[in-house]
């Protein structure tokens, strides 16, 4: 019998347009983790428990509150299978709103991006889920250009640092 939480239909389909514009950056297993297919990874907001399912070094995460409404969107691009849950702690260790997020956040969906997606990809991707679900929390999304999505990032050659 699987753990695994499964998408609350509100926040099914707030993620519906998130999820057919990052199609393109998104890794769509056959069948892991128990999603069956779905992109998207469903926890309890907590770090050690993110770090137990979600072993994706690039992804964007979405927090939501107890009603199934959109606190704050993240995006994490490291190396290593903790990332999500280590850019989670860190959110929680934050000095003056740590206290707040931890009580305001009790789910987490992760969208994991394909192997290899560069920052740049990332950050429009965070920018995008944003702007389509509008999080109560935060304000330091990346812009996001109207010309420029996930899809055209992934259709350009990464540039050389």
């Amino acid at each position: 019998m699987s753990t695994a939480l499964t998408v609350p239909t509100a926040i099914g389909q707030a993620l519906r347009p998130v999820l057919r514009l990052l199609g393109p950056v998104l890794d769509v297993p056959a069948d892991a983790e128990g999603r069956g297919g779905s992109p998207v990874v469903v926890c309890r907001a907590s770090p050690a428990v993110v770090r137990r399912r979600v072993t994706a070094s690039c992804a964007v995460y979405v927090a939501w509150d107890n009603r199934r409404g959109c606190r704050y969107v993240g995006s994490v691009c490291r190396q290593g299978p903790g990332a999500v849950g280590n850019r989670l702690a860190e959110h929680y260790a934050h000095r003056t709103a740590g206290a707040s997020r931890r009580t305001s956040c009790c789910l987490l969906t992760v969208l994991p991006l394909s192997e290899g997606t560069g920052l740049e990809a990332v950050r429009v991707a965070e920018g995008w889920t944003a702007r389509l679900l509008n999080p109560a929390d935060g304000s330091a999304h990346p812009r996001v250009d109207l010309t420029q999505t996930p899809a055209t990032l992934v259709s350009v050659p990464v540039r050389a640092r």
